[in-house]
């Protein structure tokens, strides 16, 4: 990615808070003035990508592949062997026969796509049949994810290329203001900055897809579509699980009405963090707030003219997740769970990144239901990074 092309979406994410807080103080003219340099943002943009797109030579990757947050240009030996690799993939799908050549790329894709990340293990560990999915469709897997309301996007994601290690976390503490030194003073010592490790140790977590022979006598594409629909779709609800389950073991605060949430935004939280906030709750607390109006009768939820479809609570977006996943505590009164604060400062994933797949026809039910059975398999570990960015309450619906 280029250094103008970084500035500029730098600058538009700079914006959009500007827009989100203008709305949040109730000053929708300016907002709307603001948005519309958004938007001319956006297209400037637009047209800058697909000039990089075009200086590259669109060697059928999309010219690049990102590596922590940068776009690397992609050669043309790196094209031939991603595509290579890809029809190598579908062959080990449907269970046709590899060969000794053909095992030769499948070793040189996998380091080269674990170096490309950082490291230097090896994708799968020794002994291990499966394969690691191509990069064309591992990026399809995360759109779909994006587009089912992964909660991942929330928080702070590290790609780790070892299964276990730590980060290295400066712990919030009050700082003390430097010392006034007279001229020629002596300068004393001052506080020093303390630090705390987070350690990881990514966890293996799959499942089975039943593929029938029909299926697999389809097109490559066809069945691209179906298993990328899958593993995304399976993915986002383990993702969702993990990070609402490490939610719910804060210490939660009872919050009777919309000025202990608005207390939580102006006092528990720090001005840091509160501005760059959003809101996630299930359905349940979603429809309490959006049943909120001031004194003019107006409705407190506001849309968010930067995402069409989003909501605004004094200026923060609302995330809302399924009560199925995400459910309301019932008993003598019924509560909503919310969580308010910055979710990329309190909770970081480690991931491997690579879905790895591996096909059988023989394995589990596979020979009995005449199909080829897909494993599928990612690593994850998920922790809490800054326990103070955000607050679990509980909102009273009865």
């Amino acid at each position: 990615m280029d250094k103008e092309l970084r500035e500029m979406l730098q600058k538009l994410e700079q914006m959009k808070a500007e827009v989100r807080a203008l709305l949040g103080e109730d000053k929708v003219d300016e907002a709307e003035k603001r948005m519309e340099e958004v938007r001319a943002l956006q297209k400037k943009i637009e047209v800058q990508r697909q000039l990089e797109e075009e200086e590259r030579g669109g060697l059928g990757l999309g010219g690049g592949y990102s590596v922590g947050g940068e776009t690397r240009a992609v050669t043309k030996e790196d094209a031939e062997l991603e595509q290579e690799y890809r029809q190598i993939f579908m062959k080990a799908i449907r269970r046709r026969p590899v060969s000794s050549d053909e095992r030769s790329i499948i070793a040189e894709y996998e380091k080269r796509a674990v170096m490309n990340e950082g490291g230097t293990n090896p994708a799968i560990s020794d002994g291990d049949s499966s394969l690691i999915v191509p990069k064309d469709i591992q990026t399809r897997i995360y759109e779909v994810m994006r587009a089912q309301n992964d909660l991942s996007q929330y928080v702070r994601v590290e790609e780790v290329t070892t299964l276990s290690g730590s980060r290295v976390l400066e712990k919030d503490e009050t700082m003390t203001p430097f010392a006034l030194i007279d001229e020629y003073g002596v300068l004393p010592e001052t506080d020093n900055p303390k630090f705390v490790a987070v350690s990881y140790s990514v966890k293996k977590r799959g499942g089975i897809l039943p593929i029938t022979n029909e299926l697999l006598a389809d097109s490559d594409q066809n069945i691209i579509n179906y298993i990328t629909r899958w593993i995304g779709k399976k993915a986002v609800v383990t993702r969702n699980k993990l990070i609402t389950d490490l939610l719910l073991t804060m210490t939660p605060k009872d919050l009777a009405d919309l000025k202990a949430v608005k207390k939580v935004f102006n006092v528990d939280l720090d001005p840091a963090i509160s501005l760059s906030s959003i809101v996630l709750t299930n359905q349940d607390g979603y429809n309490w707030l959006d049943s909120q109006q001031d004194a003019n009768g107006r409705f407190l939820l506001q849309d968010d003219i930067t995402q069409p479809g989003r909501k605004l609570l004094f200026g923060r977006p609302v995330v809302v997740c399924s009560n199925r996943y995400l459910p309301s505590i019932t008993g003598t009164t019924n509560k909503a769970p919310i969580f308010i604060g910055n979710l990329e400062e309190l909770i970081v994933l480690f991931t491997r990144r690579f879905f790895e797949l591996a096909a059988t026809k023989e394995g589990g039910d596979a020979f009995k239901r005449d199909t080829t059975d897909l494993r599928t398999i990612m690593r994850d570990d998920i922790k809490f990074w800054d326990t103070g960015a955000a607050v679990y309450g509980q909102l009273a619906l009865s």
